[in-house]
């Protein structure tokens, strides 16, 4: 009798689980569904399966059921919301050249390069915001749109700190737009000179 109370109450708790399971999935994954440009496509081979605890009739028929695959499959895409699709109409960017090298610069000089860019996408091209990898680069962007075929520059200072001097260096500026993706990356490089 003690055996079939204990069996009956594993049985109450696993169902529970998988069913908070479900429910959690589908709350994570509306915010998915609702982004453009997903697929809705399920892959059924990618629904996770129940370890075998033991057979229980109930744990078949929830994991037969479509809303479990249309909840689980989207997650297994790896979306997250950091890469979220940009609002509104996209277009593309295509810089001249994404690394520069300014070769071997001073500890505090202002080291200036521009990164020519070209939209060439069928929309306008706004950038909201360019950010360099540490406050050593900063960048200037144009706070227009740049219309179709239109070519323009991000403007980058190096500015080397007494902490780099005797080392190479390579820094990123990360350009957010209306484009897909929405970051694209240009880099910096130099070495630095030893102080004398």
């Amino acid at each position: 009798m003690t055996n079939k109370i204990t069996l009956g109450l594993v049985g109450v708790v696993l169902i529970i689980s998988v069913y908070n399971s479900v429910k959690i999935s589908n709350i994570k994954v509306e915010n998915v569904i609702e982004q453009p440009n997903r697929s809705n496509t399920l892959n059924t081979n990618t629904v996770p399966q129940p370890s075998n605890v033991g057979t229980n009739s109930s744990m078949e028929n929830l994991n037969n059921q479509p809303l479990n695959s249309a909840a689980i499959a989207p997650a297994q895409k790896n979306a997250s919301p950091m890469q979220a699709v940009s609002s509104g109409p996209t277009t593309s960017i295509q810089f001249k050249n994404e690394v520069h090298d300014f070769g071997n610069v001073d500890v505090e000089t202002e080291n200036n390069y521009a990164f020519e860019f070209t939209n060439t996408g069928t929309e306008p091209l706004t950038i909201t915001n360019a950010k360099g990898s540490c406050g050593c680069t900063v960048p200037n962007w144009p706070d227009y749109p740049i219309k179709p075929n239109e070519t323009a520059t991000i403007d980058v200072i190096f500015r080397p700190s007494k902490g780099q001097a005797g080392s190479p260096q390579e820094k990123t500026v990360t350009v957010e737009a209306n484009t897909e993706p929405k970051n694209t990356i240009v880099k910096i490089k130099a070495f630095v000179n030893a102080e004398k």
